[in-house]
């Protein structure tokens, strides 16, 4: 009794080896935008997070802000117990939000993401700071 053998040919492979090459290069396309995509909306997250714990803190503070600048600010809110940690963009291996800025008479606010992958997702935008916020705004988190 004989027994054949079952193989494929070599043409065989080689067609699956190519669909499956075609179908790789279409699909990585849409996997890198999803990415960016779900990376810009943690970093809205973090923006709206932010905004909030300023919110709270002005509250309990005669409708003040934090009258300091930059990480210092976002650390007084860490240290007063309205934010856990520093927010961090994804993208970027440091602290989302060091521009955040105030007055003197700090009534207002507004702060940006620093990280500069974000303006991936929009076609024609050179600038960075997206997402954004302002007390006037709030969320901004796309040109």
């Amino acid at each position: 009794m004989r027994r054949s053998l079952r193989a494929f040919t070599l043409i065989e492979i080689m067609i699956v080896i190519t669909i499956i090459a075609i179908l790789a290069a279409i699909m990585v396309p849409s996997f890198k935008r999803a990415r960016s995509k779900s990376q810009l909306s943690a970093c809205a997250s973090n923006c709206k997070n932010t905004a909030t714990a300023l919110e709270m803190y002005a509250v309990d503070n005669a409708g003040r802000f934090p009258s300091l600048s930059g990480l210092a600010g976002i650390d007084v809110l860490i240290a007063e117990n309205f934010l856990k940690r520093r927010p961090s963009c994804p993208t970027t291996s440091g602290c989302t939000f060091v521009d955040y800025t105030t007055q003197s008479t700090p009534d207002s606010y507004s702060f940006s993401c620093v990280g500069n992958n974000h303006g991936d997702l929009f076609p024609g935008f050179t600038g960075n700071n997206i997402p954004s916020y302002t007390s006037g705004l709030g969320v901004i988190d796309h040109p």
